[in-house]
């Protein structure tokens, strides 16, 4: 069966996440080269809140495959963002 195809606005935020997942990714490689740990943690973070669930998690496990399991890796997700209706006047 053929899935349906992609409105405009789909693909934009599509390639929108593919970038900053390549951002991020970059980021996060240079952080873990140099130990800086908490500018990983926060890159990680970015992943979840700005990205997709996906690009944090798969930020956290390149994090984990680098510098390993025995590190204690605390990222924070972002609550969902609700959106506020009006009441009716």
């Amino acid at each position: 069966m053929r899935e349906p195809a992609k409105t405009l606005r789909e693909k934009g935020a599509d390639s929108f996440h593919a970038a900053l997942a390549a951002v991020l990714t970059s980021a996060l490689d240079d952080a873990l080269a140099t130990g800086d740990h908490a500018r990983a943690v926060n890159i990680i973070n970015r992943g979840f809140a700005e990205g997709t669930p996906q690009v944090g998690c798969d930020l956290l496990c390149r994090a984990i495959s680098v510098v390993g399991a025995a590190r204690t890796w605390t990222v924070q997700l972002a609550p969902p963002t609700a959106v506020r209706q009006r009441s009716a006047p």
